[in-house]
């Protein structure tokens, strides 16, 4: 049974039943006060007006039955008419279609409803046009160094170049690409699920902090990038010490892909309103207000000398919020970068 028949029933239902009960009431009222008349063959008067109570009273209600029937079913239909608009358009969501409108636009609750999956609809379409150019972007990131790799090798087997060792190294960098990338997603994956935790442990923070640079030195020397610390050694707190070097490895890459050559990163560690801030401050190209903007959604690349793939900067983003932790970027054109983490010292 359609749902706009079952409201039509039950507001039927509804008025046909105070009807009859009004009906029956006046029924037995004025055959009440007709008995207290004391008039002569009472017995034949009173049984001609009951007849006629009854026979008005059948045919007002049976009047009265197809009217309530008839405006039910009306009322019923305006009731659920935004209500099946809602349906069709959620069912057409379904379907994949997108940029739908609703023509119900009252703001009370149905239009509230309204209002939420028309912005529903909105991200829907901003998540698909992602999930294009996130797919798009991978694709070109995997041809990429697989096109390099096939190149290197087609021209080792036909005899055109020696396989030397710098030709070898640079396939080995592409397969290490690769193998970044495959990572990466792997990570995010991980993070994703719905299942994943930190685990937590007691950390000295300033140590985490210098054994990611550590991890980058050679790169920094490659580059004559100098890193300043200014760590406050004090700070212990409870984090997941793998995932925080993993955060602080990917800003400490992020920067090296921006400064330029003689370059400075400055790290720094201190207290603040009972949690503790890390800032990872650059002097590299920096980025414009949208770039700052967009730069932890996932695939988004500045268009710069940046080279990486896009992801780690989510994944980042992620793990800092797994350690109920925020983070922030503040960037200017030619001037630098600066990233911001805060933590409460145990989660």
């Amino acid at each position: 049974m359609k749902f706009h028949i079952k409201v039509a029933l039950i507001i039927a239902i509804f008025s046909t039943s105070i009807l009859l009960f009004i009906t029956g009431i006046l029924l037995y009222k004025g055959h009440e006060h007709l008995m207290m008349l004391h008039i002569t063959d009472s017995k034949e008067l009173i049984h001609h007006f009951d007849m006629a109570l009854r026979e008005t009273a059948m045919w007002s209600l049976g009047l009265l039955l197809i009217l309530i029937l008839i405006s039910s079913l009306l009322i019923a239909k305006t009731l659920t008419k935004p209500i099946q608009e809602l349906n069709h358009f959620a069912l057409r969501l379904v379907r994949g279609d997108r940029h739908l409108n609703i023509s119900y636009t009252i703001n009370d609750q149905i239009g509230q409803l309204g209002k939420s999956l028309m912005k529903l609809d909105e991200t829907l379409n901003v998540y698909e046009l992602r999930r294009k150019e996130m797919t798009q972007d991978l694709a070109h990131e995997i041809r990429n160094p697989l096109a390099s790799i096939k190149s290197y090798l087609s021209a080792f087997e036909d005899g055109i170049w020696t396989a030397t060792p710098d030709r070898l190294k640079a396939c080995v960098e592409e397969i290490d690409r690769l193998i970044l990338l495959v990572g990466e997603l792997d990570t995010l994956n991980d993070i994703n699920n719905p299942t994943f935790k930190v685990i937590m442990k007691e950390q000295r923070i300033a140590n985490v902090i210098e054994k990611s640079v550590i991890a980058v030195a050679s790169e920094l020397l490659e580059k004559d990038i100098q890193v300043e610390l200014d760590l406050d050694k004090t700070i212990n707190a409870k984090v997941d010490a793998l995932r925080l070097n993993q955060i602080l490895h990917n800003i400490i890459k992020n920067a090296l892909y921006h400064v330029q050559k003689d370059g400075i990163i400055v790290i720094k560690l201190f207290k603040e309103s009972g949690d503790y801030i890390i800032l990872v401050h650059d002097n590299g190209v920096g980025m414009d207000e949208e770039a700052s903007k967009k730069i932890f959604e996932r695939n988004y690349r500045v268009e710069n000398r940046y080279t990486g793939n896009g992801i780690g900067m989510t994944i980042t983003k992620k793990l800092v919020e797994a350690h109920n932790g925020t983070i922030s970027v503040k960037s200017e054109k030619n001037i630098g970068t600066t990233f911001c983490i805060q933590m409460p010292f145990s989660t």
